[in-house]
């Protein structure tokens, strides 16, 4: 049996691969060449998560086998960095690799402490995912149940928190990890969660000037409030997948940081408990 613990850097990996390869499920003949192969190939047909508001289901009620337990199979680049403020939308992956799969399918849903649904899903682009239990939950799609790069998948979606703040919410998805021959044998099937919290204050989503930091865009050289810098202040800064790129420690009053050597992108700036999201151009 093949058990492949997945850790940040190959999530960014496969992410890399997998945008360079995801016109392959944007080609029509595609969908006619893979759709089969797999039991429930249109999506899960709902309740399937493992999570205890779906009383702990998962894909085994139909597919033979233990399930394994996984981490980062499903997370959100921007709850790694921050906890969530009620109503925004935030960016979801679900990531599946297993060498001796020939299909995938997942479900997901979201739910606070005492396992109620919480927040609604959005389907991502290129069709592979659907929303069901009246988008308190997403699936694949038949196109969705295709490997797009080696032996894994993704699949991207949004979700948006609840009006209100209801605690800690935990995100669950179960992963079928299937041989594709059209049964509901030997086939893997993965479990895994992941845990956000309300947002605390070191990002405050309407603050869009925590440290001082300018110019923000940025071509490289940033500076910051120096009356927020005391000697040995550490500054860290992490790109949108929690990765730390970039780590000194600073002098007192020194305002000044050489972040020139990082690729274009949206960065998130931590010193101490403050945080603010920087764009490099």
């Amino acid at each position: 049996m093949f058990h492949l613990k997945l850790n940040i850097n190959q999530i960014i990996i496969i992410m890399k691969k997998t945008y360079t390869l995801l016109f392959v499920l944007a080609v029509p003949a595609m969908f006619l060449l893979f759709t089969s192969g797999i039991l429930f190939h249109n999506g899960s047909p709902g309740g399937k998560t493992g999570s205890p508001g779906d009383n702990g289901a998962n894909c085994t009620g139909c597919h033979s086998g233990t399930p394994i337990n996984q981490e980062f199979m499903i997370y959100s680049a921007e709850l790694l960095v921050q906890g969530y403020s009620p109503g925004q939308l935030y960016n979801f992956f679900v990531i599946a690799v297993d060498d001796n799969a020939n299909k995938f399918g997942f479900e997901a849903t979201a739910e606070d402490a005492s396992g109620n649904k919480v927040g609604t899903f959005q389907a991502g682009f290129l069709g592979a995912t659907q929303t069901i239990n009246n988008s308190k939950a997403i699936t694949h799609t038949a196109l969705g149940n295709i490997p797009v790069v080696d032996s894994g998948t993704i699949w991207m979606f949004t979700w948006t928190a609840p009006p209100t703040t209801v605690g800690t919410i935990t995100f669950y998805a179960a992963i079928n990890a299937a041989n594709g021959n059209g049964a509901n044998s030997g086939d893997q099937i993965y479990l895994t969660q992941f845990p956000s919290s309300p947002a605390t204050g070191i990002i405050d989503r309407n603050e869009n000037n925590a440290l001082g930091l300018y110019p923000n865009p940025s071509t490289g050289i940033v500076n910051m409030n120096e009356s927020m810098v005391q000697s040995g202040d550490k500054i860290e800064v992490l790109n949108i997948a929690g990765q730390l790129v970039y780590y000194r420690t600073l002098s007192a009053g020194e305002n000044k940081i050489d972040l020139s050597q990082l690729d274009k992108g949206v960065y998130f700036v931590k010193l101490g408990n403050r945080t603010q999201r920087l764009i490099l151009h």
